[in-house]
């Protein structure tokens, strides 16, 4: 039933907004699950990944995330404390969601935290 539910709000968005977002699997970007945002941002980047930010951060988002990468659109204040970054290539959009590291003072490139899960998405214009 979920997978129906995708796959209608994939349809309501080419309708309503122009095209279609289609979702790639997560295969095809070099990232794994705990793997510190800033290892992942250097992975991203040498491979043609660039930070493409979906929203302004605040100075408070900065302040959460722990680095100042580029690609920050957002922290959230509450619960996990996620935040996401994004990132563009070849007409794709990436984004990546962070969670705190449990123990930042062990391993200082887990500052900013590490990923926790990320999607691909792919704008197309319908004509």
């Amino acid at each position: 039933m979920a997978s129906k539910f995708f796959a209608l709000s994939l349809a309501l968005l080419g309708v309503i907004g122009g095209g279609a977002v289609v979702a790639q699997p997560r295969g095809a970007v070099p990232l794994s699950a705990g793997q510190p945002i800033l290892e992942a941002d250097a992975v991203l980047l040498g491979s043609g990944w660039r930070p493409s930010p979906q929203h302004h951060p605040l100075d408070l988002d900065q302040q959460r995330a722990g680095v100042p990468l580029t690609s920050l659109s957002a922290c959230s204040g509450t619960g996990q404390g996620y935040c996401r970054f994004d990132y563009h290539r070849n007409g794709r959009q990436l984004s990546v969601v962070t969670t705190p590291s449990i123990d930042r003072s062990q391993n200082s490139n887990q500052l900013g935290g590490v990923v926790k899960r990320w999607w691909v998405e792919t704008l197309s214009v319908s004509e």
